[in-house]
C-alpha cells in the first residue's frame, strides 16, 4: 500500500507562541492566550503573527492536497508511468508561492526555516511555468493536434520538477509543525498555570490526536491496540469538557477518530485519506474556536 505523507495533506492548527493575542482570522486557538498572558513584548507578538502567515500558507496548500487529492494523484502516477493524459490536475502552486513570498517579506521567525524556505521559493519558480504549460495544453484540448508531443516534452519535467518540490516543501513543513507543536505545548502549560481547565483539555486533546497521526509517518509497525487504548483515553479527556462552546470539536474528534479506527482495520489509501480528511475538519473546527469562553 502506497500511503501519502501527511506532511502533505494535513493542514496544520493556527495557533502562535504564548505572546499573541488575536491574530488571523481562523487562527483563535491562541486567544485564550490574551487570558493567561499580559503585557507581553510588542516583538514576541510580532513573531507570532509573523510565524502564522507561515501557518496559513502551509495550511491552505496541505488542505488543497487533501481535498484534491484524487486529481493530483493520479495525474502524477501516469506522467510518471509514461501514461497519456485527457486532463491535467496540479495543486496551487501560486498560491503557496504568493502567500509564502509575503510571509519572508515579514520575516523568518526560526533560523532552521531560513534555507527549506528558499529552497521550496526556488522550486516553486521553476515548477510554476511548467505546470502552466501543461495546465493550458490540457485543458484547451491541444493533445488532439500534436498527438501528445508536447506531454512526451514537458511531462517527464514536470514530474522531476515536482519530485524536487517535493522534497524541499516536507522539510519546510516539518519544520514548521515542529515549532507549531512547541507552541502549541507551550500554551498548554500556560493553560494548565492559570487554571483553564476546559482550554487545557482541548488543547491536550488535539495535541495527543495529531501525535498518534504522526505516529504512522515514523515507518515503526503500527501497534493497534496500544493505538487504541490513546485514542480512548483521548475520547474521555475531550469528553471531560463542560463547556457548550465545544460540542461541535467534540464531534469533529469523535468522528476523526473513528476514521483513525477504520484506518486501522483495514489500512487502506482511501481509509487513510479519509482519516487525514477528517482531521482536517476536525483541525478547522477548533481553528474556529473561541478557546477563551470555554472556562466562563
Amino acid at each position: 500500500m502506497k500511503i501519502m505523507s501527511k506532511k502533505v495533506l494535513t493542514a496544520v492548527l493556527c495557533a502562535a507562541t504564548l505572546s499573541s493575542t488575536f491574530l488571523f482570522t481562523g487562527c483563535n486557538l491562541s486567544n485564550v492566550a490574551k487570558g493567561v498572558q499580559q503585557g507581553v513584548q510588542k516583538g514576541q507578538q510580532q513573531d507570532s503573527k509573523v510565524f502564522n502567515q507561515y501557518l496559513k500558507a502551509i495550511g491552505a496548500f496541505n488542505g488543497n492536497l487533501a481535498t484534491f487529492n484524487f486529481s493530483y494523484g493520479p495525474t502524477l502516477e501516469h506522467l510518471r508511468n509514461g501514461e497519456h493524459l485527457t486532463s491535467f490536475g496540479t495543486p496551487n502552486f501560486k498560491q503557496l508561492q504568493e502567500q509564502l513570498t509575503k510571509a519572508k517579506e515579514a520575516g523568518v521567525p526560526y533560523d532552521d526555516m531560513k534555507e527549506p524556505l528558499d529552497k521550496v521559493l526556488a522550486s516553486l519558480n521553476d515548477i510554476i511555468p511548467v505546470s502552466d504549460q501543461l495546465n493550458t495544453y490540457f485543458s484547451t484540448n491541444a493533445y488532439t493536434t500534436d498527438n501528445y508531443a508536447k506531454e512526451a516534452e514537458l511531462g517527464p519535467k514536470y514530474v522531476q520538477l515536482y519530485d524536487q518540490f517535493d522534497a524541499a516543501y516536507s522539510q519546510l513543513n516539518d519544520i514548521v509543525h515542529k515549532h507549531n507543536t512547541e507552541n502549541q505545548e507551550a500554551e498548554l502549560k500556560a493553560m494548565k498555570d492559570a487554571g483553564k481547565k476546559n482550554a487545557a483539555a482541548v488543547q491536550e486533546a488535539h495535541l495527543r490526536l495529531t501525535a498518534v497521526l504522526d505516529g504512522f509517518e515514523s515507518g515503526k509497525p503500527i501497534d493497534a491496540n496500544a493505538i487504541n487504548q490513546e485514542l480512548q483515553a483521548i475520547v474521555d479527556l475531550s469528553s471531560s469538557v463542560s463547556s457548550p462552546e465545544y460540542n461541535s470539536g467534540k464531534d469533529q474528534l469523535n468522528t476523526t477518530v473513528g476514521a483513525i479506527r477504520d484506518f486501522l482495520n483495514d489500512q487502506t489509501d482511501d481509509h487513510y485519506n479519509h482519516m487525514i480528511d477528517r482531521y482536517n475538519s476536525y483541525t478547522g473546527t477548533l481553528n474556529r474556536l473561541d478557546m477563551d469562553k470555554l472556562d466562563k
